[in-house]
């Protein structure tokens, strides 16, 4: 009843269909910061009509979302209100609760027609008694959330009110299969939904199209992946190449509304639901030079691409570098449907701020908690607190602000006290409410392994060595992840011909197997790579190859001559190798999985 009632007081402020925008949310997944061309972050990545998009809009440099992990980042841009606020904090938090007001059903009190495409994943709850994982409830599929049109799905089934030549099923939701590409379906879809919207122009439309690119499973799809720098690795490639197919999907989504005359009076608004994850469950895709990963409070997982465009309102080509959330796409899209403004909604109309019409900054304060996780951004200050531990205050205005060597929170404790205040307030509110008490182990292993905290202080990760990053260890030194690198010191009280090396165990390459390593090197020095195989008992001369490491910045392919299987690396480092710094080491087997790390990224 109280739905109905809100339902009907908005539609009482509703203004004329003709003078409301149409609204396009474009979700990607597991896309990280750099992963936009325009960002000037990578080299290798193509994204022409995302550029575009920036360069004829905005693009907003410290773009945010509320959460590290898909489900709550999803419920918190559907929303527009933090999803702690409603007991959505994690991927096993759901589903979205039916009570809570959609961007989708608040703009069908405005006269809006609603679709949906794509990831959605707010309808997953736990399974039944004596079930493992998640199942998805029909009771929580889009068409019960605000949306009149749909194509829910993620890879090669999706639940669907109509099929793509734009036919409804008379029993919707209806499972439609479809081997292709996923990210081709999706694109497919949502043109399906923009044909319909063409036939019936007076009515503005509001799609949220979710891509599930570049999560994985990866995939090498064509055109896209031959076109990709062969050098790089196969995960690399294929993010590559899932990322221009959703770029390319973009364009034809734009060219469509080009050629319907929608183009002008459409806000369309891209955003990342988190950052790139790293390590072994590397999707391709790169959070550089940002510091972390999904599953982090640290720039790299919550600060995401985010662009948008309005030709009709906002200015092209702007630069937007205060920080935003995903939080402000509702109340942004309820300003510009002429809806009231709704004061449960934690975000802000953004038209104003980007225009230059307010010359302020959108947000005193963002804040997340996730997890064993909480923090909160003053710009440019972040205090961040990890379960029980005592809070780091970072600077955030350089990318590389979040290592331990630059946590200020003892040269600054007003500012730490400021926060703290400020966050147990706001957790005050969430349900349930509070900060963190404790701090799950394998936060700490990332946190540590990016160089946010003390390694020695973290509990490694399962079968490696205290201390370890990303599973290399050093023997007659020290490693640290130090601005976006791994550096290695010597040992001081270790023989004086003991020279450091790295070293890494565990492994299961299959030769012969090429070392991909990227480096920045103050001198030109050198080093070598040695191995032993399963059936070494120790490492032989023969298992030996030398290398040299040219001054600056440079990326060296090393094949090694593996004869069997190596389970046994070292990397030994020249006589001037100070000031060397590792970016990634990749290992890449003749056949199977490679080993990657990506050091502070």
């Amino acid at each position: 009843m109280l739905r109905c009632l809100l339902a009907l007081l908005l539609a009482s402020f509703a203004i004329h269909a003709a003078d409301k925008p149409n609204i396009i949310l474009i979700y990607s997944d597991d896309h990280g910061w750099a992963d936009l061309a325009v960002q000037g972050s990578d080299q290798d990545i193509r994204t022409p009509h995302l550029d575009a998009l920036a360069r004829e809009g905005v693009r907003f440099t410290r773009g945010y979302v509320t959460a590290p992990q898909c489900v709550p980042s999803r419920a918190g841009v559907l929303t527009g209100r933090y999803q702690q606020r409603f007991g959505v904090e994690d991927n096993n938090k759901g589903p979205l609760p039916l009570t809570e007001l959609t961007i989708a059903e608040r703009l069908k009190a405005a006269g809006y027609v609603t679709g949906q495409v794509g990831k959605w994943h707010l309808d997953l709850v736990g399974g039944k008694k004596g079930e493992k994982g998640l199942r998805v409830a029909k009771e929580h599929m889009p068409h019960a959330q605000g949306f009149d049109e749909y194509f829910r799905g993620e890879l090669r089934q999706f639940y669907a009110s109509h099929d793509l030549s734009g036919k409804p099923f008379a029993d919707a939701p209806h499972l439609v299969a479809d081997n292709r590409f996923r990210v081709v379906v999706q694109t497919e879809a949502a043109l399906s939904f923009l044909d319909r919207r063409a036939a019936q122009p007076a009515q503005p439309f509001f799609l949220y199209l979710a891509y599930y690119a570049p999560h994985v499973p990866l995939e090498s799809p064509e055109p896209w992946f031959s076109k990709t720098p062969a050098h790089l690795p196969k995960e690399r490639r294929q993010a590559l190449a899932m990322i221009a197919a959703m770029d390319e999907g973009i364009g034809q989504l734009r060219a469509k509304l080009k050629a319907t005359g929608q183009d002008q009076n459409t806000l369309i608004v891209f955003i990342g639901d988190n950052g790139a994850p790293l390590g072994k469950a590397w999707d391709g895709s790169l959070n550089t030079p940002l510091i972390g990963q999904k599953g982090m409070l640290s720039e790299g997982g919550i600060r995401t691409p985010f662009v948008a465009t309005w030709p009709a309102r906002l200015p092209a080509g702007k630069v937007y570098d205060q920080p935003v959330s995903s939080l402000d796409v509702a109340a942004t899209a309820v300003a510009a449907a002429g809806l009231p403004k709704a004061p449960e909604l934690d975000g802000t109309d953004l038209a104003p701020f980007v225009s230059g019409q307010n010359t302020g900054a959108p947000h005193e304060r963002l804040f997340w908690r996730w997890g064993s996780q909480a923090a909160v951004l003053e710009h440019p200050w972040k205090l961040v607190r990890l379960g029980d531990r005592e809070e780091m205050l970072f600077d955030v205005t350089t990318a590389d602000g979040e290592n331990l060597a630059k946590n200020q929170a003892k040269a600054r404790p007003e500012i730490v006290a400021r926060l703290r205040t400020a966050l147990k307030a706001w957790s005050d509110t969430l349900s349930p409410p509070g900060l963190p008490t404790s701090l799950d182990p394998h936060h700490e292993g990332m946190f540590a392994e990016h160089g946010v905290i003390t390694a020695s202080s973290a509990a490694p990760r399962k079968n490696e060595p205290a201390g370890a990053v990303q599973g290399w260890f050093a023997r007659n030194g020290t490693i640290a992840t130090q601005d976006g690198a791994l550096v290695v010191a010597a040992e001081p009280k270790a023989a004086k011909n003991a020279k450091p090396f790295l070293a890494k165990t565990g492994l299961a390459l299959k030769g012969p197997v090429t070392a991909i390593i990227k480096a920045d090197a103050k001198v030109a020095t050198h080093g070598s790579l040695s191995w032993r195989t399963k059936d070494q008992p120790d490492f032989l001369p023969a298992n030996l190859v030398r290398f040299e490491i040219p001054a600056g910045a440079s990326e060296q392919s090393i094949p090694l001559p593996v004869d069997g299987q190596a389970i046994h690396l070292r990397l030994s480092l020249g006589e001037r190798a100070d000031g060397l710094r590792l970016r990634s080491i990749e290992l890449r087997p003749a056949k199977g999985t490679a080993d990657i790390a990506h050091f502070g990224r």
